[in-house]
């Protein structure tokens, strides 16, 4: 657990007096993806779906090349896997691997694209996506991709956009959904498409069942309403609450956020989307994963502009009051900080995702050393 809060309170300790500097952002951001980089890279055992990923990578170096079409797993991930498990048959490298790529594509998206990355990295581990990345491995790498996919919808340029897209469905299948929402990260976020999304969300909880049943005909075929326990039973809906009130600041100060920069419209709609699945996830648990692919954007650009757009609304709202000024300020930072902070610890006690206790590659050979 101690690791977990040293990444929290590190990411804000480390990040506000150094991001000050000239070159500051640079380092930062090289600081904290090594750090994240070496707590998903040595940990042993951590997150629901460690010891599956190995013992795919067993049966990967146990298997020919030629046998590589009986495993289900895309082959983006399975292909480079198996030349790995052919020069070692320490599956531990594949997770170091993993971290690797995850931690490298997110901060570099959060240098180029968050104003304060210290912020962003604070987001990325208390919205829980860090978490996330321990455990949806391949749909994490896909999530990845498709940061770099999202720059072509504000260049309007659909193949590059496409080509990402399908560089990520290599990796995970559920990526190629990205086509369609193209088109729909670009629809202008206000009360017109709020009410109409909403509308779809209330006729998906009517028809649910019947949805699920026509599409798990074609795609999906082992997650039938009724035969998948990730189909049949939903998430716990304070995830969904949670971004929920979250999305509603934001699309309370849309406004002054798109004209800021007409492309915090595109994270604006990846936060709801992220509602919109995880909302949809409380009755059919799987779906909610689909929010992956809209989550690190939304969390680690939109909530930060989010709140220094509070900040700076609230600086002008009490010009001529400089005491008023300083307590709503100051108000805001804490209310976010607490609020943040309260998830993190939230999802820390209740084993989100697998993730505590935390344990390492070293401490575990220790243990082991130690009772021989």
């Amino acid at each position: 657990m101690l690791v977990y809060y040293l990444l929290l309170v590190g990411s804000l300790a480390v990040g506000v007096p150094l991001c000050r500097l000239k070159h500051g952002k640079g380092v930062y951001c090289a600081l904290a993806g090594t750090a994240l980089f070496l707590t998903a890279a040595l940990r042993s055992g951590v997150g629901y779906d460690y010891n599956l990923y190995g013992s795919w990578f067993v049966d990967y170096r146990l298997k020919l090349t030629s046998e590589l079409g009986k495993f289900k797993q895309e082959k983006g991930f399975l292909i480079p896997m198996k030349f790995v498990s052919e020069v070692t048959d320490n599956y531990q490298v594949m997770f170091v691997i993993i971290a690797a790529v995850i931690s490298t594509a997110v901060m570099l998206f959060i240098y180029f694209y968050c104003e304060k990355p210290y912020l962003g990295v604070f987001c990325f581990l208390s919205f829980g996506v860090f978490f996330n990345s321990m455990n949806f491995m391949r749909q994490m790498i896909a999530a990845a991709i498709v940061l770099y996919a999202i720059q072509y919808i504000k260049k309007k340029q659909f193949f590059r956009f496409l080509v990402f897209v399908l560089l990520a469905s290599a990796f995970h299948v559920s990526a190629l959904i990205m086509v369609v929402f193209y088109f729909l990260l670009q629809i202008k976020m206000n009360w017109i498409s709020l009410g109409v999304y909403s509308g779809l969300l209330v006729l998906f909880f009517i028809f649910s069942e019947k949805i699920l049943n026509v599409i798990t005909r074609y795609f999906y075929t082992g997650y039938k309403p009724g035969s998948s326990i990730e189909v049949s039973q939903g998430t716990m809906p304070i995830y969904a609450i949670l971004f929920t009130l979250v999305f509603i600041v934001a699309f309370l100060l849309r406004k002054r956020l798109v004209e800021s920069d007409s492309f915090n419209n595109v994270f604006l709609n990846c936060m709801f989307f992220v509602c919109f699945f995880e909302l949809m996830g409380i009755k059919h648990g799987i779906v909610s994963r689909f929010s992956v692919l809209f989550l690190i954007p939304a969390v680690t650009v939109l909530v930060p502009k989010t709140l220094t757009t509070l900040v700076e609304f609230c600086k002008e709202k009490f010009a001529k009051d400089k005491v008023k000024q300083s307590t709503t300020k100051a108000v805001a930072v804490a209310v976010f900080i607490t609020f943040c902070t309260g998830m993190y610890s939230y999802m820390i006690f209740n084993n989100y995702n697998g993730v505590y206790p935390y344990k390492t590659v070293i401490s575990e050979r220790g243990s082991d050393d130690a009772e021989q």
